[in-house]
């Protein structure tokens, strides 16, 4: 704490709050914590950005939600890797006239066996809800409203599991994602593809090589090199040792708390807030539950289907 510039320590953040003249509490303790801590600072007075999952259930994100909102501070959600370089820039080339609208997303995630902190055992939830919830938020991000979810489970033994997701958006864009942890955390692990209406898409390969396909002409004789329409490809120089190139940053961690320092400074509404934090945990309970059936996590705000758990 010293080494970072901390001029205090405390041992409770009552304490602290009582203590000091406090903009903002990060907490990174776990989500059955995050409801009863988050609604203590909210309570008194200050903002406050949570790492991802917010909550272990819908409800208790929903209470946070309304401690926030009486409060009239800003409660924030770290869901990092939309800040990533890679996932940033597919961001921008999805969102752009020149790609069309989104129709397909197409992605992957692999993580490893690990227990999280908070879960005593790995379970199918604890494991959906924990790493792999990333990529529920993205395949938000990149794709908007979920409208519905269908999933299949697949195990390996006891602590090994997969899930094959389909997704319906209310655009009526489709996406297909693939969640495990059959794979080892030691090989690239993350994939991603956003794919327009006409010959455009872009891939994400491990947050670090993006590639930006866009409707190039097939060959004919004599076929030239176009510059406004060949594939695109960028990675990052891992040789220029910079700030700016470091893993914190391409891995979004240095994008996240800037994104909540201009929000809280410019006093503006954070992205992703509280509300995505929701729509993400009703997709996680849909990815587990759903067994084969398509479970409906729309009409108008996501938020309709509660878990049963």
């Amino acid at each position: 704490m010293r080494a970072a510039g901390a001029r205090s320590c405390h041992a409770e953040m009552s304490r602290m709050l009582g203590m000091e003249d406090v903009d903002a509490v990060v907490m990174a303790v776990g989500p059955t914590i995050y409801p009863k801590l988050a609604v203590e600072a909210l309570s008194s007075g200050v903002s406050v950005f949570v790492e991802k999952p917010p909550a272990v259930t819908v409800a208790d994100a929903l209470s946070m939600k309304k401690a926030a909102i009486s409060a009239n501070r800003q409660l924030a959600v770290g869901f990092m890797k939309r800040f990533a370089t890679g996932y940033r820039m597919a961001k921008e080339i999805s969102s752009s006239d020149e790609f069309g609208p989104v129709k397909m997303i197409n992605a992957r995630i692999t993580s490893g066996v690990w227990t999280p902190a908070w879960s005593k055992t790995l379970t199918p939830f604890s494991f959906v809800m924990d790493h792999s919830v990333h990529f529920l938020d993205l395949m938000r991000f990149f794709g908007g409203p979920v409208e519905w979810v269908c999933a299949t489970r697949t195990e390996a033994g006891p602590d090994r599991f997969g899930f094959a997701v389909m997704l319906g958006y209310e655009s009526g864009a489709t996406g297909l994602l693939e969640i495990s942890n059959f794979e080892s955390r030691g090989v690239p692990n993350e994939r991603i593809q956003i794919t327009g209406a006409d010959g455009t898409s872009v891939t994400v390969e491990n947050v670090s090589r993006v590639t930006y396909t866009r409707d190039a002409e097939p060959m004919v004789p004599g076929r030239a090199f176009s510059t406004e329409r060949e594939r695109l490809v960028w990675e990052p120089n891992m040789t220029n040792i910079s700030a700016e190139n470091s893993s914190l940053v391409h891995m979004g961690y240095v994008g996240e708390m800037r994104n909540l320092s201009r929000a809280l400074l410019g006093n503006q509404p954070i992205s992703p807030s509280i509300d995505d934090g929701i729509a993400a945990i009703a997709l996680a309970y849909g990815v587990v539950e759903s067994d084969g059936k398509r479970i409906n996590v729309s009409n108008g705000n996501e938020k309709s289907y509660v878990p049963s758990h």
